[in-house]
């Protein structure tokens, strides 16, 4: 097979192409003959039963040509540079977004039904705006072609048939568009600024994706890219890319050319830049007076900020720092959102009749004394002791045992720093009992010295 991107060795007998004698297959309607391919209102495609095509007609009523959308369209088609572009661009963009996927085959003939209604006021525009009838049917012929194609490779063209009911048999009474497309090209290409504007809307088809015949042939896409690459330098030869300033023999204006020139004076440049300056400058000491007055503002908000209370944690590390002790029975703790309760056995820690602390004790006290220092807590250490008398030169009673035991204990917190202001002492004696005196196991539990820890 030749290569049809030249046109004056394109074979267009019906020998070559296996194609009927018809006027159609040899392109003899792109010549000024009309002969029987003009189609006039009395002449319009039949179908099957022999009636006339209704489509058409009713596309061509007086209401419909006086739409909105029609007489939009063709304003822009007569102001537009190549009006068989303008005019043909809704079904180039059917061709560029036709589905991948139509899951119901009921909307394959809705898209059909579509595409015939745009085919039909293609034809009905070009007839208004005056657009030669055989370019219009040329364009029409070629993007029926090229729909098909589309829709026909698509999955979904063959289940619904469409090869069966295509829009160039429809339209044209024609099914071999992909032979007679190229037939087309090589014909049209022999008279380039006759028909550059069909030229162009053909390349634009075959850059769409349109392949035709050469989708079967294994050198298909480089002939392919040959005919695109020839028509393009067709379209472009027709067309006047070269100013008249390059022509080699163009006549100059009459007399000599003065060109004014604009020139800025030196003092206007210098005024402009120092105001340039000086604003570029007070907004830059304005934009940074701003953040520091902001950084102030923080500054000043951080020494407001007042420390986290530390209570909860003070409550915690009571319980966890003696909980040997508390284990042993020794020690007891009651801890509520204002004060911190600790109660030490007397027997565990002094010796009867005795006002020192008993040296297994001592650490104890001395933790207790530590964590209270540490928050800055206040703490009242009361003593108490059972109702048995005491008979002593230094104790006469038990109130008196009381007091210097609690004054005892004190002594260890102030020791572990304590301020003696934060440190008080009383003795309670046996006025406080927590449980009976007719037992030994009662008068044990009264014998105890407390702390209350607030802070």
């Amino acid at each position: 097979m030749k290569d049809a991107t030249n046109p004056q060795d394109i074979d267009f007998s019906a020998d070559a192409y296996e194609e009927e004698a018809s006027e159609q297959a040899m392109g003899r309607f792109l010549l000024d003959e009309q002969g029987d391919w003009v189609q006039t209102a009395e002449a319009l495609p039949v179908n099957q039963s022999g009636m006339v095509e209704e489509s058409e007609q009713q596309y061509r009523k007086t209401e419909t040509l006086k739409s909105v959308s029609v007489q939009q369209r063709m304003l822009r088609v007569k102001s537009a540079e190549n009006p068989l572009l303008e005019v043909a661009q809704p079904l180039l963009r059917a061709l560029s977004d036709m589905p991948e996927q139509i899951h119901d085959i009921t909307h394959v003939e809705i898209l059909k039904d579509t595409l015939k209604g745009q085919i039909n006021l293609f034809s009905i525009v070009c007839d208004e705006v005056n657009i030669p009838w055989k370019k219009m049917a040329i364009i029409r012929y070629c993007l029926c072609t090229a729909l098909d194609e589309a829709a026909h490779t698509a999955p979904w063209g063959h289940k619904a048939g469409w090869s069966q009911s295509n829009l160039l048999n429809h339209f044209e009474g024609d099914n071999d568009g992909g032979n007679k497309f190229f037939l087309l090209v090589g014909r049209l290409s022999m008279n380039p600024g006759e028909f550059a504007d069909v030229l162009e809307v053909l390349l634009r088809i075959l850059g769409l994706g349109f392949e035709g015949r050469y989708s079967i042939l294994e050198d298909g896409d480089r002939q392919l890219t040959k005919i695109r690459q020839r028509l393009l330098t067709l379209i472009q030869s027709t067309r006047n890319t070269t100013g008249s300033i390059l022509s080699p023999h163009g006549l100059l204006p009459p007399g000599p050319v003065k060109h004014k020139k604009n020139i800025i004076p030196v003092r206007v440049t210098a005024l402009f830049v120092v105001a340039l300056l000086v604003s570029m400058f007070i907004w830059s000491k304005y934009s940074l007076l701003s953040r520091l007055e902001g950084i102030n503002r923080n500054i000043y908000a951080m020494r407001n900020i007042k420390e986290p209370n530390q209570h909860s944690e003070m409550r915690l590390r009571l319980a966890t720092l003696l909980r040997n002790e508390i284990q042993k029975q020794q020690v007891t703790v009651d801890e509520t959102q204002k004060e911190s309760k600790v109660v030490l056995k007397g027997d565990s820690l002094f010796l009867p009749g005795s006002i020192s602390v008993q040296p297994a004790m001592v650490p104890v006290i001395e933790r207790v004394a530590r964590e209270v220092q540490r928050v800055e807590g206040e703490v009242l250490i009361v003593g108490h002791t059972d109702a048995t008398p005491i008979n002593q030169p230094l104790l006469p009673n038990n109130v008196v045992l009381s007091e210097k035991r609690a004054a005892e204990v004190a002594r260890y917190f102030i020791k572990a720093g304590l301020p003696e202001s934060k440190v008080k002492v009383e003795g309670a004696g046996s006025s406080q009992p927590l449980a009976s005196e007719a037992t030994v196991q009662g008068r044990a539990k009264n014998r105890r010295v407390e702390f209350f820890v607030t802070y």
